[in-house]
Parts: C-alpha cells; sequence; structure tokens
C-alpha cells in the first residue's frame, strides 16, 4: 500500500539527505559532531513526536540504527559509576573489575566487545540495576550529544585517531583510565541509516512529518 504521505515523506527525508551532506563538508571534526548531534532529535522528533528529548533520542538510536553495540553496557564507565555511587566493594563491580583487567593496557579497544545488559545483571543488586542501564551505549551516546550541543565539548579525554572509522572504540595512556570515543565517523554513519531508516518508518505507520513541527510566520505558539 501506498503511503497517502508519501510526498511528504520524501521530500523530508530528501532535505535532511541534502544537509547531512553538506555537513560531510565541515573540516573541524567537532563541529561536524555537533551538526550530526543536531541533526538526529528532529529525526527522533518526526518519528517519535514530543515524547521528550531523552526518551525519542534513546529510542530512535535503538530503533532506527543498525549499531551492534546498541544492547552493550560500558565496562569502565560501569566502573566509575559505581565508585560514585559507593558501590565498589560489592560483586557487580569485583566482576567489571575483573573484566576490565583483561584488556591489553594501551590498546584499542572496541566497543561491539563490551557485555550486554544481560549479561551483567546477574551480578547487580536492585540498586545497581539502574547504574547497569545508565551505562548502556545510546545512553552514553545522549550525555556525549549533550556535551557536544550545550557545552560545546566532548566529554572525557579521548583522543581521535582517525577520522574515517565509524565504530567507537576506547583507548588509553600506559596506567591511564580507558576513554570512550565516538568519532566523527561514527555519527556520519549514525546519521546515515536513521535518515534512510526513517524513510521506511513514515512511510510504514503513515506518519506525515511535518505535522510533528510548527511552521508558519509566528515562532511562538
Amino acid at each position: 500500500m501506498v503511503s497517502a504521505y508519501k510526498d511528504s515523506v520524501d521530500q523530508f527525508i530528501g532535505y535532511f539527505r541534502d544537509q547531512i551532506n553538506s555537513i560531510a563538508s565541515v573540516t573541524v571534526p567537532m563541529y561536524r559532531k555537533i551538526l550530526y548531534a543536531t541533526a538526529l532529535d528532529p529525526l527522533a522528533r518526526a518519528a517519535f513526536g514530543n515524547i521528550g528529548h531523552h526518551q525519542r533520542f534513546v529510542r530512535l538510536i535503538n530503533t532506527l540504527t543498525s549499531w551492534k553495540a546498541r544492547n552493550r553496557v560500558s565496562l569502565p564507565q560501569l566502573n566509575l559509576g559505581l565508585r560514585d555511587a559507593k558501590r565498589g566493594r560489592y560483586r557487580l563491580y569485583r566482576e567489571v573489575s575483573r573484566r576490565l583487567n583483561h584488556w591489553p593496557p594501551a590498546d584499542i579497544i572496541r566497543v561491539d566487545a563490551s557485555p550486554t545488559e544481560a549479561e551483567l545483571l546477574p551480578f547487580a543488586s536492585t540498586d545497581e540495576e539502574k547504574v547497569i542501564t545508565s551505562c548502556r551505549y545510546p545512553e552514553l551516546l545522549y550525555t556525549y550529544r549533550n556535551n557536544l550541543i550545550h557545552e560545546f565539548r566532548e566529554p572525557g579525554y579521548g583522543i581521535e585517531m582517525s577520522s574515517d572509522t565509524d565504530n567507537a572504540y576506547y583507548a588509553s595512556m600506559i596506567d591511564g583510565p580507558w576513554e570512550l570515543v565516538f568519532p566523527v565517523g561514527f555519527f556520519a554513519t549514525t546519521c546515515e541509516q536513521a535518515v534512510s531508516n526513517l524513510h521506511t518508518y513514515l512511510l510504514n505507520h503513515q506518519i506525515n512529518p511535518y505535522t510533528r513541527f510548527q511552521f508558519g510566520s509566528l515562532w511562538r505558539a
């Protein structure tokens, strides 16, 4: 069945494809990340409406991208989060530390090697379950996005080794903490996937994306 909103969907998606092509010409990697991160929110809004920035951003990553690590948990961030929550003496922290001790020092670790939430929950108390959830990669990407847009900086102290990789990773100096890096290529791939999958999503769900936004000369309703 052809969507009644096909022309509107095609126009909306075409606009964002043009913008993403333009972003690719920006030379400063952080500026490109800011622009990609900014573009993700209206894409999420078109799909899911006004359900809140955080919820729709995470839902976009979970449903409209093919990021393999979206169901996985960051061990270094969980390690830090448990310490911050004063849970550094308990079973989950010991398991996280054990796994981290197997990471080769001063190496590059891809996030795809991270454990799933289901793998870690058997070690967690009820209070620790929310710490695990907060360290899932879509949640961390949302934090990264907020730092870029609202603070004009990237969180942590990770160094981007290459601008052409589309896979997030960890890097560490010898005896230093593991730093999570979302390279600019990752943002480009995520936006491209989101736009492509959003096109299908809008057509299948009979959604006119323009109804999610306010247009006209009046700026404030």
